[in-house]
């Protein structure tokens, strides 16, 4: 059985993240994303500054864990960020956790899904992969339906030994072809 799917999607490119997109992420970390990927604590500019050059860093250097610019095609907006995460503690060899936040007024529009999408691509093409990982917590549904509508395999509720306990959704790389976008 094919999991390929046509989606009804923006179309979005990935971009490495950096310095000048200072304005647009620490206005677009709303609430939302302060909750969901910072403990709730609100980030300052030099905070997200020290990120943005980070993650410059991390995509020059090839590095295991990157966050990279979700842009609109057909606007050019900087509308969230996706991340690509190998190489961590919780991570088995060959899996590749996802990460992805939308910007505040961008959200609701599929863009986190494409940028998934996208994310799995970029992946695959620099190093190669057997599984994709989303985590996200039980409450965090516009995280989960990400997942679901790009019909990854709920797990069920964890506790990584870590600590981290949540949803975890994977897609497996050699059961099908990776969504497609429209």
């Amino acid at each position: 059985m094919s999991r390929t799917r046509a989606l009804p999607l923006p179309s979005v490119r990935l971009r490495p993240l950096s310095p000048d997109d200072l304005d647009v992420h620490s206005q677009g970390c709303d609430d939302v994303i302060n909750r969901w990927s910072n403990d709730g604590r609100v980030s300052s500019d030099e905070e997200h500054l020290a990120w943005l050059q980070a993650n410059a860093r991390a995509w020059i250097v090839g590095a295991p864990v990157v966050d990279l610019a979700i842009v609109d095609v057909a606007s050019g907006d900087h509308v969230g960020i996706v991340g690509i995460q190998r190489g961590l503690p919780y991570l088995l060899p060959g899996e590749v956790n996802l990460t992805y936040n939308v910007y505040r007024g961008r959200r609701g529009h599929g863009y986190a899904t494409a940028a998934v999408v996208e994310a799995m691509r970029l992946a695959l093409s620099q190093v190669p992969a057997v599984r994709f990982i989303i985590r996200c917590d039980p409450a965090n549904k516009a995280s989960s339906s990400v997942a679901r509508r790009l019909a990854f395999r709920y797990l069920g509720s964890i506790t990584e030994p870590g600590g981290w306990g949540g949803d975890r959704y994977t897609w497996d790389v050699a059961h099908g072809s990776l969504p497609r976008c429209q």
